[in-house]
């Protein structure tokens, strides 16, 4: 899922002991000491504020849910019967879960240096800006590459516990291990871009994400169906198509780092991992980072145990549990570009030292996010069947997903709340509140519904009402989360905390 923004420190300037000065305790907003703002934080916040911000984040959002609708399209429309289709997109859907658990690998560095850029943006200190980016981007490579050993290792382990078996397996190894050969840079692009948008870059993430998106669209077609001379793989075409397009995306994050287009400039002196660095990153990200593990966890968990392809030989639950994920995403990932832009702003005005406009700022975010998930939404609960032919051309895989793909669009007011009010508090530099809103959300309230649902309520289950049940323990936390990551940004111990 997105990194948020945030906070800045009181840094002294960079001299002889620049890693010794990231390990000294940071400055309160309160400080009088301070630099000039930036210009993002020199007028008060207004909806036009936001909007500036939120627009390129929510088109990088909406591109980046393109990409994985786009292969999940593909897999819906391969040549082959119902149940071929169906294996497919199962298979594809499998990756995204792993994919994910890639990208949670360096979430901890992603949330930190957004946290710390944006607040030594709005205090004008480019310096602690670059050098935090800089080791942040290598941590994230070196991760990256070690996920994707391990990840290649246990391919198949991984593959068997969800139960995928014959083609779905199949189509599931081959997908993963073209996929990997990229974890690395895109875990190091992904750190490198949520620091751009943490200096308050939002257009050149949105850029990188429409290439990537056309590259994908237009090679993974070609790759899958054979067109326009390409040989035609298959499932396998699909993914080198989208390992094409993320390694263009990586070279684009990279020239755009090391221009220095707009605040950040980083030089290959940067890019040395400084442990004093890596620790005041980490000491802002790991709480978010074990919020994101706990959340593909218990995401994970469903997977394996309720729609396990076990009791669903052609997977048919898991493809529409995927095809209804893709749309939801088109709906979900807007909010995503709220909770950006009040991320951003939220740690830029508290580096600007005004805790009311970064008070304010996160209340707008939210009720833009709000009213635009909600219309997204609407679609979802008026003409489901509609939307799902749209992507999976398999009758059965649509009969299943009818009644999760109403409950998904019934969820999304409270999800966009549940975003917005957690980036806010992370652009703090808040990261507690949030993991322990996930931590009980997931498994206290999600897995409790959900057992309540299976073990009481619906004790004779078939497939398609255990998919119903998860859909419906999802929107009960998902109001949950909106309701207590409110609750927490009502209050103003967010607006003490140092970075």
């Amino acid at each position: 899922m997105a990194s948020e923004s945030s906070q800045t420190t009181d840094y002294p300037e960079w001299e002889e002991g620049q890693a010794a000065a990231l390990a000294q305790p940071t400055l309160p907003v309160t400080d009088p000491h301070h630099r000039r703002p930036s210009s993002l934080t020199r007028q008060p916040v207004s909806t036009r504020t936001v909007l500036r911000l939120a627009m390129p984040a929510i088109g990088e959002q909406v591109l980046n849910a393109i990409i994985g609708l786009t292969d999940t399209v593909i897999a819906g429309h391969i040549r082959g019967t119902a149940n071929t289709i169906a294996s497919a997109t199962a298979a594809v859907g499998l990756m995204t879960y792993l994919q994910w658990f890639a990208g949670l690998m360096t979430a901890a560095l992603g949330v930190g240096a957004t946290a710390i850029v944006a607040r030594s943006i709005g205090a004008n200190r480019t310096r602690v800006a670059n050098r935090v980016a800089g080791t942040c981007v290598s941590a994230a490579f070196l991760v990256g590459v070690l996920t994707a050993v391990v990840m290649f290792i246990f391919a198949h382990q991984v593959i068997a516990l969800c139960g995928l078996t014959g083609q779905a397996a199949a189509f599931a190894q081959q997908y993963l291990r073209i996929m990997l050969i990229t974890i690395s840079l895109q875990t190091a692009s992904q750190i490198g871009m949520a620091a751009i948008r943490g200096a308050g870059d939002t257009v050149n993430p949105m850029r990188i994400m429409f290439m990537v998106m056309l590259i994908n669209g237009v090679a993974s077609t070609a790759f899958t169906y054979g067109w326009l001379g390409a040989p035609a793989w298959g499932l396998p075409g699909d993914a080198f198509g989208t390992l094409l397009a993320y390694l263009t995306g990586g070279v684009c994050t990279s020239v755009i780092l090391f221009t220095g287009q707009r605040k950040l400039h980083l030089q290959m002196r940067h890019l040395r991992i400084v442990p004093h660095v890596l620790q005041r990153v980490l000491k802002i990200g790991m709480p978010s980072w074990v919020e994101g593990v706990l959340l593909w966890g218990g995401q994970f968990l469903i997977v394996v145990f309720v729609i396990n392809a076990r009791t669903d030989p052609h997977g048919y639950t898991l493809a529409a549990h995927v095809s209804v994920l893709r749309i939801e995403s088109i709906s979900f990932l807007p909010g995503f570009g709220f909770g950006i832009a009040a991320s951003t702003l939220v740690g830029q005005y508290l580096g600007a030292k005004k805790p009311a406009e970064a008070r304010r700022a996160g209340h707008i975010a939210a009720w833009l996010a709000l009213i635009t998930m909600t219309l997204l939404a609407l679609p979802m609960v008026i003409c489901p069947t509609f939307m799902l032919d749209l992507i999976v051309h398999s009758p059965p895989v649509i009969q299943v997903g009818f009644w999760p793909m109403i409950l998904a669009g019934l969820a999304q007011p409270g999800f966009a709340l549940a975003i917005v009010f957690s980036g806010a508090l992370k652009g703090a530099g808040e990261t507690v509140l949030p993991m322990i809103s996930t931590i009980t959300g997931v498994l206290l309230v999600r897995l409790g519904v959900l057992a309540l649902m299976l073990l009481v309520i619906w004790p004779h289950h078939t497939p398609a009402k255990n998919l119903t049940a998860v859909w419906i323990a999802v929107v009960v936390d998902l109001n949950y989360r909106a309701v207590f990551n409110y609750l927490a940004y009502r209050h103003s111990r967010w607006q003490r905390i140092c970075v």
